[in-house]
């Protein structure tokens, strides 16, 4: 089959559909016609300033128009992006340009040019400035150029180093190539109902593989519109829902009961959402069924990915819930996934076990890291780390990271197994359990909660749900009642575990 790389997919549409909308960040609109002639002139610049086929080029910018138009002309001038979190420090931004080995960064200048100061000059771009649109200011002698290089890309070409492991332990250069970014596509244009007909929102930061990988570059294989959010906040979510009426969207579970708490959501007309996409943490029935109410008719897909698989492995759809409805759902069309004992054998149907996959869209393997690509693709497959279990059906049923399970005197407890339970209570709002040090236990179980806004509950009294639903010994014997803003929450909307765990590795203070 052939894979079309996403310039040539971006030609393809400023081909056949000039006029169409391709991307809308405020009030700013770029159709692909125009998309396509920004593109080419951003990788006319970088090929003037020496950027070569396969060289890595960093982006240090918020997400925006601008940030898609640098990406796009990386890719028309046939080089490697490098998309890094421009809210890091100066000296972690400086760090991971130099492990990334990048020829040239580019930094936009909406941002403090202190926050890229660490990065050295000589292959430092800031683009633009004095107000005007980065992209439009600079490429101006460059426009009607040219670059010739995106002909020649070869599938196996790398199109992307994403950074991750950010929340486990020290970052690592995922290698996306070309082929595996167009098989991740396929995998969700045919699984879960994409079109050309949507109009899609980008809530999460573009340098994470959720706004990019599983979302941007879908749509713009499909010629639909992209809906840029540069900072996310529930109001400007909700507001640019409306406002641009549109048709579907991906969040992380956090973002969507933001969405769901928030009075604005059913003060606007959102009947124009007709898909909902959920992933990176549990989603009980509660949250469903609330979104269910607010939008009626819409579907909600509930996924399973990561960014080692390029990305995504499993979706629930709606029209499945029932069959399985505390699960990630079955593979994607192009995913083969096995359950595996700690032997490597297969595990029967119901056993818990490592959950192994291979696709054509698993990752080349860790920029520059051999060992640790070794230590995690084996055999020809992509061990995650993560443990689950698949049902006669093939259900998979997500217990948890291997990092993440708690081992507490002699017995192992799964920590997303008690975040389910304990988000079924009414006035959880956000639950996160983990592991802290037990001179008795060797570890014992200890959750964080948030509580909904206008509820009250006790430890004892979360501790009596969870026992009422939970073994013993799963039940948290620590419970730490937080205020939201005091959660350690990533830039993807994932809890930090890793952040909880140091903070109360002595127990409560």
């Amino acid at each position: 089959m052939m894979t079309m790389p996403v310039a040539h997919q971006l030609r393809h549409h400023a081909r056949h559909r000039p006029d169409k909308i391709a991307v809308i960040e405020g009030d700013r609109r770029l159709t692909y016609g125009e998309l396509d002639a920004l593109a080419d002139a951003f990788a006319a610049l970088l090929r003037s300033r020496g950027v070569d086929r396969r060289e890595r080029v960093a982006i240090v910018a918020p997400s925006g128009i601008d940030w898609i138009t640098y990406y796009l002309g990386i890719q028309r001038c046939g080089a490697t992006a490098v998309p890094l979190n421009w809210k890091l420090t100066p000296a972690e931004i400086a760090e991971n340009a130099r492990t990334m080995d990048v020829a040239l960064a580019v930094v936009d200048p909406s941002m403090d040019e202190t926050l890229a100061a660490g990065i050295p000059a000589g292959i430092k771009l800031i683009v633009g400035g004095d107000g005007d649109h980065s992209v439009a200011r600079v490429v101006g002698p460059h426009r009607g150029v040219r670059a010739g290089v995106d002909s020649d890309v070869d599938e196996n070409d790398t199109q992307a180093i994403l950074l991750t492991g950010g929340t486990t332990g020290a970052q690592k250069g995922v290698m996306l190539s070309h082929r595996n970014i167009f098989w991740n596509t396929l995998q969700l244009v045919i699984d879960t109902e994409m079109n050309e007909d949507d109009v899609t929102i980008l809530a999460t930061p573009l340098h994470h593989a959720g706004a990019l990988i599983i979302w941007f570059i879908p749509h713009l294989y499909l010629g639909a519109t992209s809906v840029v959010l540069p900072e996310y906040s529930t109001e400007t979510l909700i507001e640019t829902m409306a406002a641009h009426c549109v048709t579907n969207g991906w969040t992380p579970p956090s973002m969507t009961r933001d969405l769901l708490e928030h009075p604005l959501a059913r003060e606007r007309d959102l009947s124009h959402f007709k898909r909902w996409y959920v992933a990176g943490g549990p989603f009980p029935r509660r949250d469903r069924d609330e979104m269910k109410a607010l939008i009626p008719g819409v579907k909600i897909f509930y996924q399973y990915g990561l960014t080692e698989a390029g990305v995504m492995v499993s979706v629930l759809r709606d029209k499945e819930y029932e069959n399985a409805p505390d699960s990630i759902g079955r593979p994607f069309s192009h995913c083969d996934v096995m359950i595996a004992r700690d032997d490597g054998s297969e595990a029967s149907r119901g056993e818990v076990g490592e959950i192994l996959l291979r696709s054509p869209s698993v990752m080349q393997g860790y920029f520059r890291n051999p060992e640790a690509t070794a230590d995690v693709v084996r055999g020809g497959w992509l061990h995650t780390g993560d443990l689950g279990a698949m049902d006669a059906a093939g259900y998979i049923r997500f217990h948890d990271r291997l990092k993440d399970m708690v081992k507490t005197g002699g017995n192992n407890v799964y920590s997303q197994q008690v975040e389910q339970v304990l988000q079924r209570h009414p006035c959880i709002r956000e639950v996160a359990v983990f592991g802290v040090p037990s001179e008795k236990w060797g570890e014992e179980v200890a959750a964080v909660v948030v509580l909904r806004d206008g509820t009250n509950a006790t430890a004892a009294e979360i501790q009596d749900f969870g026992r009422e639903h939970l073994a013993r010994y799963m039940v948290p014997k620590q419970v730490i009642f937080l205020e939201y803003a005091d959660l350690p929450v990533n830039y993807s909307g994932k809890i930090v575990k890793k952040e909880l765990r140091k903070r109360y590795a002595r127990g409560i203070r």
